[in-house]
């Protein structure tokens, strides 16, 4: 009886393992050729797919005559926008392709782009940007067809072989650069009269203090990076005016205080800190970008508004958990252009001059080098 037991179960243990076997084949099978299954589907059932299929087909036989289209699906908000219409130039022009944004993008609000189009183009394939701040060069070598890519292109070395013509791109309206000299010369305009520089400080708050941004990684920058950012410029460049600017401007006027700069074991006078009062974040962007050199935190907006001032940068090192989903997406190095210098918190608080010249003697290193 036992015996008969024990080869009743055997069988039923084989027949399991055959049956998990055959589940797993065609599975597989299906992962294998189910692609080719849905192309071959929409190729007979969808007059428009063929279409685009063909058109494709006859753009590699016709040795590629026929002009393309790329465009972009935009996430976010100005500083995204920017850097993804910076990067699609850059992509199209690596691939021969014709770049476009959308007419009716906010972007045509501040700048007059010159890339634009009233429709889409036809047949647009989708391709994806799986790390949102790490520069790909598969985007250089994209398929035959009309494309739009999915994601934010948020890497400089996209388009790091055109800067002159996307400084052109982004020249501000001329009314929104007149009121932003105007804004900017009542903030400043003192100083300017007696031969200051003026040094931007972007901080960015609100957004990046919720629960969901410090899960995704962001990590504000504190009180002790502005002192030390602002100690680091202060010997660069001793007769500034700090200017500030942010979506949390109490905070700055408490946290925001100019460092004493200490040098030859003398006290220097505190740099005056003006605070800007601007409840629009266009108006703030558009001075940012008039100064001579510039303080960031974290994200596009400050990226933007410094890179388009084209001074000297310092941002915050510190600015993503490690091990957090924004570390994984962000390459330092194909983020921030390589002759920012970034800063931690506090690294100038005991030492100024030790500090300075450390930073200093960096910033050199990576000229020379071009790290």
């Amino acid at each position: 009886m036992m015996r008969v037991k024990i080869i009743q179960v055997f069988r039923h243990w084989k027949i399991c393992i055959w049956l998990t076997f055959g589940i797993a084949v065609v599975v597989l099978l299906v992962l294998i050729y189910w692609h080719p299954a849905v192309h071959a589907f929409k190729f007979v059932w969808s007059p428009e797919y063929r279409e685009c299929v063909l058109q494709s087909r006859n753009y590699e036989l016709e040795e590629k005559s026929t002009p393309l289209y790329v465009t972009l699906k935009f996430h976010g908000r100005l500083g995204n926008w920017m850097y993804g219409y910076a990067s699609l130039l850059g992509i199209a022009k690596a691939n021969g392709y014709i770049p476009y944004l959308p007419s009716s993008h906010p972007l045509v609000s501040y700048f007059p782009l010159t890339k634009i189009r009233s429709s889409n183009a036809e047949c647009l394939q989708v391709v994806y940007d799986e790390r949102p701040c790490t520069y790909n060069p598969l985007f250089f070598n994209l398929p035959p067809g009309n494309i739009t890519i999915d994601g934010y292109l948020q890497s400089w070395k996209y388009f790091r072989f055109m800067e002159e013509e996307i400084r052109h791109e982004f020249k501000l309206h001329t009314h929104l650069k007149i009121s932003a000299r105007d804004q900017l010369n009542g903030y400043v305009g003192k100083y300017l009269k007696e031969g200051h520089l003026v040094i931007s400080i972007h901080v960015r708050r609100g957004d990046v203090l919720t629960e969901g941004a410090k899960k995704m990684g962001f990590r504000h920058a504190p009180a002790s990076y502005f002192q030390s950012a602002m100690s680091y410029m202060l010997e660069r460049y001793p007769n500034s005016v700090f200017f500030v600017t942010s979506d949390d401007i109490e905070w700055c006027k408490e946290n925001i205080k100019s460092p004493r700069s200490v040098h030859s074991n003398q006290i220097k006078t505190a740099a005056p800190v003006v605070f800007s009062e601007s409840t629009h974040f266009w108006e703030d962007f558009a001075m940012l970008t008039l100064c001579n050199h510039s303080i960031i935190s974290v994200g596009t907006f400050g990226w933007w508004s410094a890179w388009l001032a084209n001074g000297h940068v310092v941002y915050y090192k510190d600015y993503s958990f490690p091990g957090s989903k924004l570390d994984y997406e962000t390459t330092r190095e194909d983020f921030f252009p390589t002759h920012w210098v970034s800063l931690s918190s506090g690294l100038c608080s005991k030492n100024i001059n030790t500090c300075t010249f450390f930073l200093i003697a960096v910033s050199v290193f990576q000229h020379m080098f071009d790290l």
